[in-house]
């Protein structure tokens, strides 16, 4: 009985080693996966436990198996406990470097054991100026080898911030192959936002617009949020402010959240298209001021990582809301936005439930706010490009509205002057014969007394549409006031001229302006000039055709009368 005992206590003993080694993680795999899997974790509940304690609870069945790639314990958790085994079935060491990479970890503790010796430990975490880091990364790695047999690794990590801890287990060269393949990745995202910020804030200094101002200040604000979570921060900026690494992921995800809805009021124009909302955003952003100032005042990270995650997911929701308000009051620019908010929230949503431990994180999930923030920049770009140029068109209108007659669609006396200027002077310089036209509607004050404005607009309309079907296509007509016409008729001797103003004084004699059941004739008399050497501005040559046009009034009107040069 005593020796079947033994001997089943031996086969246990043998499959619970088997079972360990089973699980253990392999130095001649090389896998570049996260061990998550191959890990087991217990969480402190009363007190800071030592490692022989930790030790203790785990061979008292107290630690649970990891159950994902990655272990995700979420915001504000408490410290926890992490052990695996890495075993090296050949007969030299393996050098290995040991990996967690989350850049706002406070306290990593590693320490590796052999037949229950402790043989090597490391003490990181964001807590510790980056100098003192093992190896030169925004990551915490410790460079580790591992004799024959099997070793026992524990990690302890306490942070109030998102307790996400992906453990790599990688050779020196794959761990370098996969930091430049990351930075790589980091290059072409800050390279184009940051290409993008540098020529909006170019457009603001050229156009001094608010729109191009707010745009690169929002996207200023991402890539220092983006800096500061991924550790590009405390590597490159401020490696030895550990009050401000501390901070800086709230600080700067509401500043990220306030920029971006400041911009969106400003490209939506809320200001002027629906007050109450614009004052709901900028009260929606001075509420997660204060909140985020209160919790720092306090000295509470966790509460402040807890309004900045809730701003951040209400933000993407809240621009999102935004673009569709803006596309069903009808601005066009707003598709580009409505699409790039979309883009940004499913981003944005993404990582934080990653990171919160909603959802499984991985490198997709993680970095999906960069993945939608590209979507977004690019997309908002287009939307500022759009409406620039429909600004454009609107400025080209309204100018070309400001050289129009409202009422007979005929260039306005301004216009005119602005289209005969180089003529004249082009005519002045070479010599050239130049005439201009003056006409007169006859008796138009009759006709407007007798039957009315409205009748007396549409003989207007009517001479001017004749006018416009008959003089050259390098003629300049224009009305030039009341019931007045003139034309500018560049290389024309005034015989030409005068031919052409009898032919359009037939044409206007021709017209029967329709009202009631009789139709109202119209006439016109017209004055025709040459430019002479009398002439030395273009007004004195239309001085010349109104002296005509007079003459031909004080004839008896609906005639031409030409001055010659």
């Amino acid at each position: 009985m005593y020796r079947s005992l033994r001997w089943l206590i031996g086969v246990l003993a043998m499959l619970v080693g088997a079972s360990a080694l089973a699980a253990s993680v392999s130095v001649l795999a090389d896998d570049p996966s996260a061990i998550g899997r191959s890990t087991a974790f217990f969480q402190e509940t009363d007190g800071r436990l030592t490692l022989a304690e930790a030790a203790a609870a785990r061979h008292d069945g107290k630690f649970l198996p990891g159950t994902s790639p990655v272990l995700n314990f979420g915001i504000g958790a408490k410290p926890v406990w992490i052990h695996f085994a890495v075993n090296n079935p050949g007969n030299a060491p393996v050098p290995r470097r040991l990996s967690i990479e989350t850049a706002w970890l406070d306290r990593v503790d590693v320490y590796v054991q052999r037949h229950n010796q402790t043989v090597a430990k490391a003490h990181l975490g964001d807590r510790l100026p980056y100098s003192q880091r093992p190896l030169v990364s925004r990551y915490f790695v410790v460079p580790q080898v591992f004799d024959p047999g099997l070793s026992e690794v524990y990690l302890r990590v306490e942070t109030p911030d998102p307790m996400v801890v992906p453990i790599y287990l990688l050779s020196q060269d794959a761990s370098r192959l996969r930091q430049t393949r990351q930075e790589l990745s980091y290059g072409i995202v800050y390279g184009f936002l940051l290409a993008l910020m540098a020529y909006n804030a170019i457009l603001y200094f050229s156009l001094r617009s608010s729109r191009y101002l707010r745009y690169s200040i929002y996207l200023a604000t991402f890539i220092a949020m983006n800096v500061a979570y991924t550790g590009h921060g405390f590597a490159w900026l401020w490696p030895e402010s550990l009050k401000w690494q501390q901070w800086s992921n709230p600080i700067l995800m509401l500043a990220f959240g306030i920029s971006g809805l400041l911009f969106a009021i400003r490209f939506l124009e809320l200001r002027s298209c629906c007050l109450r909302v614009h004052r709901f955003v900028l009260g929606f952003c001075i509420t997660g001021g204060a909140l985020l100032g209160l919790a720092i005042l306090l000295g509470s990270q966790i509460a402040a990582l807890l309004v900045a995650f809730s701003f951040a997911l209400l933000f993407s929701g809240l621009m999102l809301a935004l673009g569709v308000f803006a596309v069903r009051a009808g601005q066009k620019p707003a598709r580009y936005f409505l699409l790039a908010a979309l883009a940004a929230m499913v981003g944005a949503v993404l990582t934080a439930l990653s990171t919160w431990g909603f959802i499984p994180h991985n490198s997709w999930t993680f970095r999906a706010v960069e993945i939608g923030m590209l979507f977004d920049a690019t997309l908002l770009a287009l939307a500022l490009a759009c409406q620039m140029r429909a600004g454009q068109e609107q400025r080209l209108l309204a100018e070309r509205l400001a050289q129009l007659d409202p009422l007979t669609g005929l260039d306005n006396r301004r216009a005119f002057y602005d289209k005969t200027s180089p003529l004249w002077a082009h005519a002045q310089r070479h010599g050239l014969a130049t005439s201009v036209m003056l006409l007169d509607i006859d008796r138009f004050k009759q006709i407007n007394d007798a039957h009315g404005h409205a009748i007396g607009d549409v003989v207007l309309k009517d001479v001017a549409n004749a006018l416009r079907q008959r003089v050259r296509q390098e003629d300049v007509l224009a009305r030039w006031g009341g019931e007045e016409f003139i034309v500018f008729m560049p290389d024309t001797p005034v015989e030409a001229g005068s031919a052409l103003a009898e032919r359009l004084r037939v044409a206007i004699a021709d017209l029967r302006i329709l009202h009631a059941r009789d139709g109202i004739a119209v006439t016109a008399s017209f004055g025709v000039a040459q430019k002479g050497e009398q002439h030395e501005t273009l007004d004195a040559l239309i001085a010349s055709a109104d002296a005509s046009l007079f003459q031909s009034k004080q004839q008896g009107r609906n005639q031409v009368t030409a001055s010659l040069a």
